[in-house]
């Protein structure tokens, strides 16, 4: 999982399109995440982990 900030307001198609405003920290999974980091909505992000990982 990454997480990163928000460079591009943009709406989450695969989130119930929730928005997201510049600034904004986003948390996903990596394939996603570097998905839209390519379409340049987020920085590059850092890994993350969560609780389940543990």
């Amino acid at each position: 999982m990454l997480e990163g900030k928000v460079l591009k307001d943009f709406n989450d198609k695969e989130n119930k399109l929730k928005n997201y405003k510049k600034g904004q920290k986003f948390k996903a999974e990596d394939k996603r995440y570097k998905e839209l980091e390519i379409k340049g909505f987020v920085e590059e992000g850092k890994e993350v982990t969560t609780k389940k990982d543990k």
